[in-house]
């Protein structure tokens, strides 16, 4: 959908960017997107909706700006705003000539440029949202997707058209080493996390939007703590983990314990019968001895153990 066209957004031409757009004219563009569409579950959907939604008001702004602002042969701002598009007033042109001819915006301008061209592994995704290819990928996962998963998936080239050779072979070389570390880990050869993988290769995450799993989703919201609380973050996690670790050693030590105990407790009961029963045979022999003796004092008979008697 073109968001340029839609009813009142097409009378808030004037405005600098999407923040300045009113709650008003955003909820009228999403009950027209509802007109239009149907979701199972609309409330959730309408954050992706509309994040895409602003995606095309810029990239709208963006052609616009480089057909009939930056042409080369365009000198002065005089120039410029006679090269009005056809479909729009010369006070919704002038306002945006104006806005684009800025210092300020010039300023900000330059510092994207230069930021996006720092880009080390830029995707390869096509015109596939990132939403719906980490949709397609919690199907096949069980419901599973991670930020690796996503940068696997849309770094790879998959088609024929010509690209920066150093930066493919950039995206190779991370994809190869990401999925040699998962299978190490499925393995039993590690028991790194993605995100621990993803660092790994890739770095720390420092500042900004987070890296590989699409716009629109910060650091702070994936993580959970701001970046520059990103270290000791990760330090109170390895801090518990270990905790974890020494517990469950301590558990297992006092169990291990209580089974050490508990065998030598049957061993000593086991030794207590034995001598008990062997008391018990020597309390019945002397018993039988002491019945001869008494027997024979009387003028009785002596039975010897040999079965012999013998008289007084």
């Amino acid at each position: 959908m073109n968001i340029e066209e839609e009813g009142e957004l097409n009378n808030s031409v004037q405005v600098k960017g999407w923040d300045d757009y009113t709650s008003e004219t955003l909820d009228h563009l999403w009950a027209c997107v509802k007109e239009k569409c149907s979701f199972d579950d609309p409330e959730y959907r309408r954050e992706s909706v509309m994040k895409h939604a602003q995606r095309l008001f810029r990239d709208a702004r963006s052609k616009l700006k480089r057909k009939y602002f930056n042409d080369t042969r365009l000198k002065t701002k005089e120039e410029r705003l006679k090269n009005k598009p056809s479909e729009m007033t010369k006070i919704e042109w002038k306002f945006l000539v104006d806005h684009w001819s800025d210092e300020k915006f010039k300023e900000k301008s330059k510092k994207a440029s230069e930021s996006r061209a720092h880009q080390k592994m830029p995707h390869y995704n096509g015109t596939k949202s990132f939403a719906r290819l980490r949709q397609e990928i919690r199907q096949k996962n069980e419901g599973k997707c991670s930020r690796v998963d996503v940068l696997v998936a849309s770094r790879p080239r998959k088609s024929k058209k010509a690209v920066n050779v150093l930066t493919l072979e950039k995206n190779t070389l991370a994809v190869d080493e990401i999925k040699k570390l998962k299978e190490q880990r499925d393995q039993g050869l590690n028991d790194k996390t993605d995100e621990q993988i993803f660092q790994d290769v890739l770095g720390k995450d420092t500042h900004g939007y987070l890296r590989a799993y699409g716009p629109g989703k910060s650091i702070t919201q994936h993580i959970k703590v701001k970046p520059s609380r990103l270290d000791l973050s990760q330090e109170l996690i390895e801090v518990k983990k270990k905790a974890d670790q020494l517990i469950e050693e301590a558990r297992k030590d006092a169990e291990n314990a209580r089974m050490e105990a508990e065998k030598a407790k049957k061993e000593a009961e086991a030794i207590r019968n034995d001598v008990d029963r062997k008391i018990e045979q020597n309390n019945a022999i002397w018993e039988k001895k002491f019945h001869q003796l008494m027997n024979f004092i009387k003028g009785g008979t002596y039975d010897d153990d040999s079965g012999n008697e013998s008289s007084s």
